[in-house]
């Protein structure tokens, strides 16, 4: 790639706030670097750890998605400067970087959970307590200057009722779709990146910055994995995969939109 591409694709959307933070060729690029990691890479690492993916590794998990949607927040509201300089901090507190940043604390609490455990009960409170180390401090310092609870909480009610509304009507036309409860995380988290995008962008001045997952395709995904693949376990870390993808975006958009950074 020549520099002139690199920059317009990838730094631009980073250090020019006029212009779209995402593109399809930094989109693509991106999901295919976070397919690979993933897949080939962080599965097989935790897989040989005896790691199940099921409901309590992902409420254990979310901690960690809440710190790097929080931390990236923080730029949006000047904390940080923008760069695309990778030995530059700052880096590390935006798309992609935030990411990378995030992953390598989660691995890092994993590896220190288990080592500290004895019991899987005592893993998944160590592994979520460091997690809420790390997260907590941007939560709070987002809600003190928070300028918008009424965006917030219109969003949080919109979250409940509508993952209520799909619960109940899965339920009642499939009944036991809803048995695992990984799958109600599923679409909770669509509906928690639907929700915030739609009131963002309708009662307020906010700009979409990235494709949304519908909640269609969360249930379709959820059908495919409980159908089409036979192991329950990488079936359940597929599920997880779209769980972190919903609250990563879901949650830095309520951040964004209540911390007023587009009022």
């Amino acid at each position: 790639m020549s520099q002139d591409f690199i920059f317009e694709y990838f730094c631009r959307p980073i250090i020019d706030p006029g212009v779209q933070g995402y593109n399809l060729v930094n989109t693509a690029t991106y999901a295919l670097i976070l397919f690979a990691v993933v897949f080939f890479w962080l599965y097989p690492f935790l897989k040989k750890r005896g790691l199940e993916f099921g409901f309590r590794f992902a409420i254990a998990l979310l901690p960690f998605v809440f710190f790097g949607s929080a931390f990236r927040v923080l730029n949006d509201i000047g904390v940080f400067s923008k760069t695309c300089n990778i030995l530059d901090p700052g880096f590390f507190t935006f798309t992609p970087g935030i990411w990378f940043l995030t992953a390598g604390i989660a691995v890092a609490a994993l590896i220190i959970a288990k080592k500290t455990s004895s019991t899987d009960e005592g893993f998944y409170r160590h592994f979520a307590g460091i997690g809420l180390v790390f997260a907590l401090p941007a939560l709070i310092y987002e809600f003190t200057i928070f300028r918008a609870w009424d965006g917030f909480a219109i969003v949080l009610a919109m979250l409940a009722v509508i993952t209520g509304l799909v619960v109940i009507g899965m339920n009642a036309w499939k009944k036991g779709f809803f048995k695992n409860k990984l799958n109600v995380l599923v679409v909770s988290g669509q509906v928690l990146d639907g929700s915030a995008t739609f009131v963002a962008t309708n009662l307020f001045n906010c700009g979409e910055q990235h494709p949304l997952i519908k909640i269609a395709l969360a249930l379709l995904i959820i059908h495919y994995a409980d159908k089409e693949i036979e192991d329950k376990n990488t079936a359940s870390f597929v599920k997880l995969a779209v769980v972190i993808l919903g609250f990563a975006t879901g949650t830095r958009d309520l951040l964004t939109l209540g911390a007023g950074t587009c009022l």
